[in-house]
């Protein structure tokens, strides 16, 4: 049998007239309860109740619809109760809100400058209570906002009295608020007033001391800023007006950013957030840093590291590959997509002017020979030996084998394929042969090699030298000695300069130092040296390894125990004993801070030249360069320790 309803004993009971005394009973029956009333059973607080329910006197409710007078036994697992929702006590503390400002009107009437000591203005960016006349009012949307916080109340005392409104389900408020004023001790000769706010029900009751009045002045005010008081006046003020009016009203939207305004913003947010710049070392003395010296405390700055308040945008790519937010947000991602926006201002080529001031031709002039293969002939007096060609009796070679030679000369090609003599000494390629009389001296010389249709100049210099290991006959053994270096692709031989050795590599131009045939205004200093205290190793004793080596054979390479040491020296002492090296004169130039231009010529030998202590036998054409700013031809002849004549 549920309870609520009338047992068999209690009818009988009544029926026999015996009294009875109902302690608790049912005053509400046949209520309802709906999911949305959140009504959960008391034994399992996580069990909601759904159906009918009845409300004894004390407040208790119970399952089943009950009827009503009846007493029973109240059952633990069948009482229910309603779960306090946020909203539920918001709307007391409102309720409760409502009646202090009725109480508070109801019993004052407040002159002007007492009703703007109670509002509330913002000052100094701080909400506080007691505004001037031109500072803004505060209005709260709810007037339960203006009591509820703890500075402007005694403890809790406001929130205590709506908990228990609320925990009573007391409906009906009135009578159970009145304001009191007690008057308080004079201060500095002023009346002081207490303003205080009496709640009771039954035996509880609470107090809440809501003002304090010192003369016409409220101090510690409860904030009762939603008190207004209206102004009847036929005067505006078109300055305040304009400050509150928006007269300039164009369509109800609001302000809408600009796209300068979104750009501004981006870059305010930009400066914030890619943080200080690391300080960087210049550890290879370029003067240029490119070493973080503050790299640890730096990365733990940025947010790949921690996702910290105040963390800045991670600086490299490596720093966010354990993180992937912050992958491709790096500053260094963000670096190299900005430079494919900016090929137009990272590759342009600034040409700047050249201050270097042109070189002026210090010589009057010099002699010219047209082609190669036609040359100076170079004669002793009395037709003795010249220096070079003299013999050392002691071991009965020629000077320039023993003690070596250096030719230098200003050259300028005209075509590009002529070839030919540039300076010949006996005739060092006229044969094989092992006698000395059939092949003798050296030559400089100038070679074009066509190779898949274009002409590449080279310059060679041939020695015939002589060692001093005999043959079974007595005479001496002869050996062509050449300049020929290895390179890629090419192996060092002991000579290049005639019969397979040359056809049969037929890019033989990149075995010897090689002169442009694109640009033929150009002059080119020539250097050709036969050192014989080089080392020079024969074909077959070199390794493979160093067949191949440039450096080597041009005296800048080491070896040792059959290494090449890989630093580079000036004149290693081994290597190639022929070596030629060029130089243009624009390069020469260029490396002194001059601006190099072609040399010219302007008149021939035969229209203005008058020499007559020289004899002019000539079989060749040739120039001389005419002194410009005299207007005079003169001749200079080169200054050397020996005697000659032009031919």
């Amino acid at each position: 049998m549920a309870y609520g309803n009338t047992s068999q004993g209690e009818a009988q009971g009544e029926a026999g007239g015996v009294e009875s005394t109902v302690v608790n009973p049912i005053v509400e029956v046949n209520l309802q309860a709906t999911a949305d009333d959140r009504f959960f059973f008391q034994s399992n607080v996580e069990e909601q109740y759904i159906g009918p329910y009845h409300r004894h006197e004390d407040g208790t409710l119970m399952i089943n619809a009950g009827v009503l007078g009846i007493d029973h036994e109240l059952k633990p697992d069948e009482i229910i109760f309603k779960k306090i929702g946020d909203e539920d006590i918001k709307e007391t503390r409102e309720r409760v809100s409502d009646i202090f400002y009725k109480l508070w009107f109801q019993s004052n009437t407040l002159s002007d400058s007492e009703l703007l000591s109670l509002q509330t203005t913002i000052r100094d960016g701080i909400k506080q209570t007691g505004r001037g006349e031109d500072e803004p009012l505060v209005f709260y949307k709810k007037d339960r906002n203006t009591l509820e916080s703890r500075k402007d109340l005694q403890g809790d005392t406001f929130e205590q009295i709506c908990q228990y409104i609320f925990d009573n389900n007391i409906i009906n408020l009135e009578g159970l608020f009145y304001l009191e004023s007690v008057p308080g001790p004079i201060t500095d000769g002023q009346e002081v007033t207490k303003y205080k706010i009496n709640f009771v029900h039954g035996t509880v009751g609470y107090q809440i001391e809501i003002a304090n009045k010192v003369g016409d002045t409220f101090t510690d005010v409860l904030n009762l800023s939603q008190l207004t008081k209206p102004k009847t006046t036929s005067r505006i003020n078109p300055e305040k007006a304009r400050e509150v009016l928006d007269t300039n009203i164009f369509e109800l939207l609001p302000n809408q950013t600009t796209r300068q305004d979104t750009i501004n913003s981006f870059f305010n947010q930009f400066n914030e957030l890619i943080g200080p710049k690391p300080a960087f070392d210049d550890v290879d003395g370029d003067g240029i840093g490119e070493v973080a010296t503050n790299f640890e405390s730096d990365e733990q700055s940025r947010i790949s590291y921690e996702n910290q308040r105040n963390a800045y945008i991670t600086r490299l790519d490596n720093q966010a590959e354990g993180n992937t937010n912050n992958q491709g947000k790096t500053l260094e991602s963000m670096r190299n997509k900005l430079n494919t926006y900016l090929g137009d201002v990272d590759n342009v080529i600034d040409t700047l002017e050249d201050t270097r001031p042109e070189y002026e031709n210090i010589s009057e002039g010099f002699l010219r020979i047209r082609k190669p293969n036609q040359a100076i002939i170079l004669r002793s007096p009395n037709n003795n030996e010249l220096e070079f060609q003299k013999i050392n009796p002691d071991t009965g070679k020629p000077s320039f084998l023993e003690d070596g030679f250096t030719i230098t000369m200003w050259v300028k090609f005209l075509s590009k394929t002529s070839e030919g003599t540039l300076f010949n000494f006996g005739n060092p390629l006229n044969s094989n042969s092992q006698e000395s009389g059939d092949s003798y001296g050296f030559r400089l010389d100038t070679k074009v090699n066509e190779y898949e249709g274009k002409n590449y100049r080279y310059i060679r210099l041939v020695v015939r030298d002589w060692t001093n290991t005999t043959m079974s006959g007595g005479d001496r053994m002869y050996r062509i000695r050449d300049n020929n270096f290895g390179t890629q692709g090419i192996n060092r031989f002991d000579h290049r300069s005639f019969g397979t050795n040359v056809t049969s590599q037929p890019q033989i131009h990149k075995a010897f130092p090689q002169i442009s045939t694109d640009d033929l205004d150009e002059w080119y200093f020539i250097c050709a040296t036969f050192n014989p205290n080089i080392v020079e190793p024969d074909y077959g004793d070199t390794l493979p390894m160093f067949r191949q080596n440039t450096q080597y054979w041009l005296n800048h390479m080491t070896r040792i125990d059959g290494e090449i040491l890989p630093q580079m020296v000036s004149n290693s002492g081994e290597g190639a004993k022929c070596k030629v090296e060029i130089i243009s004169r624009s390069e020469l130039l260029n490396a002194r801070g001059y601006i190099g231009k072609p040399l010219t010529v302007s008149s021939k030998l035969e229209d203005t030249l008058d020499l007559p202590s020289v004899t002019l036998e000539s079989s060749f054409i040739y120039e001389i360069i005419n002194n410009q700013e005299n207007n005079e031809t003169t001749v200079n002849l080169p200054i050397s320790s020996f005697q000659y004549q032009i031919v």
